[in-house]
């Protein structure tokens, strides 16, 4: 078992202690159209996705836990997918009324974000939403802190609660020794963030050569190009593994009310205790929310932020209720 170790199977195996393995046990690497590359203890096996699979969860991703059969018709193919434990999950950018998972079975999300960008708050919200609801614990890994980090970037880190922040540079190491503490043997990052961020970088700097190819980003705009053509898994000498993801331009929400109100947590204590229990935060008398805006405990700007975002979600909520009841 010492390839599935690696892979963390004795940290998944504890999470799903009534596990049942009758076939050939693996864990997805990538994932392509129609098939997967699956880590295992004879080594990696291109595996068919079992075409019948018509749900979210029953489709493979990549950090999975699966049953490899061989079928002697089509040759391996994943068989059962095990439980995830964690699931990252957006909106599917092809179907807007179902969610897509990203990755699974990760214990941190690491939300990777340049110093050399304007710091794009709202991007950020949206990412730390994503990670807060897949069950793992939110990072926000900043790099190329080497080229100094900016007063609005500051700004934005002191509105974030509750998140481990770790600046980083591939040019001086600095934050490279603590990301890789993080993921000690068994336990599982994947890198979130747009083009051009550094997260092929962090994953050459922690796997101590070049593992993933990355470009230059383009001097007039500070955009990456494609580097990372898809999600794919990467396991650390020293133990651990990482999953390096393509660059994300639209952060669609999917379910993840309960990930908004943690992320905003700060606003919902407040709103707890405004007088109208459906109060709109706007102009309602005994609203705390307001009262706290007057005493600069809370930005108006991040108070619409929330409740632009908390209406995207109700509005997506009345949209999968009208498609189920059309259904029945």
């Amino acid at each position: 078992m010492k390839v599935l170790n690696h892979l963390g199977w004795q940290h998944y195996k504890s999470t799903q202690p009534e596990l049942i393995i009758t076939a050939t046990l693996g864990r997805v690497r990538r994932v392509d159209r129609g098939e997967a590359d699956v880590l295992t203890e004879q080594g990696e096996l291109r595996a068919a996705s079992d075409s019948q699979r018509t749900t979210v969860s029953a489709a493979p991703a990549t950090g999975d836990w699966v049953e490899v059969v061989d079928d002697p018709d089509i040759g391996f193919r994943i068989g059962t997918i095990f439980p995830r434990y964690s699931a990252v999950t957006r909106r599917d950018p092809a179907e807007e009324e179902k969610g897509q998972v990203l990755v699974s079975n990760v214990d941190f999300v690491g939300i990777t974000c340049s110093a050399d960008r304007p710091a794009n708050i709202a991007k950020v919200e949206r990412f730390l939403i994503l990670a807060q609801d897949s069950g793992a614990t939110p990072l926000l890994l900043l790099t190329k802190v080497d080229q100094g980090v900016s007063e609005d970037w500051r700004q934005l880190q002191n509105e974030i609660r509750d998140v481990k922040i770790v600046h980083t540079s591939a040019h001086t190491g600095q934050g490279i020794s603590e990301v890789r503490e993080l993921v000690s043997e068994n336990r599982s990052l994947v890198f979130l963030g747009e083009s051009g961020v550094g997260k092929s970088t962090l994953v050459n700097e922690l796997a101590g050569k070049i593992i993933q190819q990355t470009n230059e980003v383009r001097s007039r705009d500070s955009k990456g190009r494609h580097t990372t053509i898809a999600r794919e898994l990467v396991l650390l000498p020293s133990g651990g593994v990482l999953i390096d993801t393509p660059g994300i331009r639209g952060i669609g929400l999917w379910d993840a009310k309960e990930a908004l109100n943690k992320v905003f947590s700060e606003i919902t204590e407040v709103a707890s205790q405004c007088r109208f229990s459906d109060c709109a935060h706007q102009s309602e008398p005994g609203c705390e929310i307001q009262e706290a805006i007057q005493r600069k405990e809370i930005g108006p700007q991040r108070l619409e932020r929330y409740l632009r975002l908390m209406v995207e979600l109700d509005e997506q909520e009345e949209r999968l209720a009208l498609q189920q009841r059309k259904s029945k």
